[in-house]
């Protein structure tokens, strides 16, 4: 009875290591594909998800309300509106910034040589980022 008893413990432990092998295998290949995963979408994908990122993004515009004006006892006027007009340029978002500067000139009523100071402006803050 006892010369039967080592035989079965040699075929537990081969089929113990042959599991762990397996387990091992199946672990071994769902980190290797999580891996492949995160690098398609880190490398591969990037510009794709990049412009989804900066298309989602809020635009915030500001209208301030419309009131009347506001007129002491004789009539004299204590406060009013005033039309006040901004344009607001991204940088980043323009393709040819003088080429758009060029083209606002006749709208802004701008000569040159304001058109020349918002244009080394521009270039000066540029290369400050770099």
């Amino acid at each position: 009875m006892i010369s039967g008893g080592g035989d079965f413990g040699f075929k537990k432990l081969s089929t113990i290591n042959r599991r762990m092998f397996i387990f091992g295998a199946a672990k071994a290949v769902i980190f290797f594909g999580i891996l492949g995963r995160l690098f398609s979408l880190q490398i591969n994908e990037n510009k794709k998800y990049l412009t989804l990122s900066d298309k989602n993004r809020l635009r915030e515009s500001r209208l301030p309300p419309v009131r009347g004006e506001f007129l002491d006892y004789f009539g004299k006027v204590i406060a009013g509106n005033l039309e006040v007009y901004q344009l607001h340029v991204v940088p980043e978002q323009v393709e040819d910034f003088r080429y758009l500067i060029i083209r606002l000139k006749d709208i802004l009523n701008l000569d040159d040589e304001k058109l020349t100071k918002i244009i080394k402006k521009k270039i000066i803050k540029s290369r400050g980022k770099l």
